[in-house]
């Protein structure tokens, strides 16, 4: 597995954006320094502080003592001092919209590293997109839901969307691990630690199992697991594709009910409830604000079950959902 570095100018990077970054960084491999860098004295920078209360990310100051880009002096001596110190670190991962870190992205690359540049798209010249071996623009990252797990949601409103939370929460770990050679699967020791890393004090005897294996095993409509057949057994996990049978049906129905990051809907034609996960909406409403009552189009993964035992299969599934003006 990659060893990286992060390196985050703080002065012209969102705090917002942090979550998004780590989750794209974490799907590539283990994320051993991250270094964000500001004057912190500067009022500016509070959100950036109340961001590092939560993500282990050390805060480096820099005063600015009236010369221009002091910063990224910094950033650039402290890269390249880690560069040639830890062999062991492959990827430089260096988030900023500053044109001016393209010298050091060159620097890195002479020394046998792998620059991941991330940034502004309005921002970065070609200079500096051009200098990295891998380029990726804020607006292209996949929004995080930090409270995809409804751990800091009311039990009493949350407890019919949890087993398709922790649904959801799996898949995200299985498309974050990378696939076994030339297949379909992961490996089961790797798509845990996609879930460590997602969350670190995940603990399956939440869910009433002893074990990885047998976690992910009772998720047996969503994923399938498999071994090598030796002695000493490795596992591998695919996951189910969605049944293409109902995977063109197309229905309109209101939001009935938002908790966090999912969604009820109700359809109009009566047949049920719908399940919902905010990141599955249409590329074109992306940045909607999802509300109880709003219209909706979607397109049907999974019909309603009313004679199931539970609200997870009573209820359907709905992906690709459009708002209707």
């Amino acid at each position: 597995m990659s060893k990286i570095a992060v390196f985050f100018d703080a002065e012209n990077v969102p705090s917002a954006i942090v979550p998004e970054i780590i989750s794209f960084l974490s799907a590539k491999g283990d994320i051993l320094f991250q270094r964000a860098y500001a004057d912190w004295s500067v009022e500016n920078t509070k959100s950036w502080q109340n961001q590092i209360s939560k993500t282990p990310i050390m805060a480096i100051q820099q005063f600015h003592h009236n010369q221009e880009q002091a910063v990224d002096k910094v950033v650039m001596m402290d890269a390249i001092e880690l560069a040639i110190k830890h062999d062991d670190i492959d990827i430089f991962a260096l988030v900023a919209s500053d044109n001016g870190y393209y010298s050091l992205s060159l620097r890195l690359r002479e020394l046998g590293k792998r620059v991941i540049g991330i940034g502004e798209k309005e921002k970065c010249k070609p200079i500096w997109v051009n200098s990295c071996n891998e380029f990726t623009y804020f607006e292209d990252l996949e929004e995080v839901d930090e409270d995809i797990l409804l751990q800091s949601e009311d039990k009493k409103d949350s407890n019919e969307f949890e087993d398709f939370a922790i649904e959801k929460f799996l898949e995200k770990a299985f498309d974050s691990t990378r696939l076994y050679k030339d297949t379909n699967t992961v490996l089961l020791s790797q798509m845990w630690e996609s879930i460590l890393r997602q969350k670190p004090d995940f603990n399956v005897r939440d869910y009433g199992k002893k074990t990885a294996l047998e976690f992910i095993s009772s998720f047996e409509d969503k994923f399938k697991i498999s071994d090598d057949g030796k002695n000493q057994r490795t596992f591998f996990v695919e996951k189910l594709e969605k049944n293409e049978n109902t995977a063109s049906l197309r229905k309109q129905g209101k939001i009935k009910r938002r908790i966090g990051c999912y969604c009820i809907i109700s359809s109009d034609d009566k047949s049920g409830d719908y399940f919902f996960y905010r990141n599955e909406i249409n590329p074109e409403f992306k940045k909607e604000k999802l509300e109880k009552g709003m219209k909706v189009d979607f397109l049907v993964i999974k019909e309603p079950n009313p004679k199931a035992d539970n609200s997870k299969d009573k209820n359907g599934r709905a992906t690709d959902l459009k708002i209707l003006k």
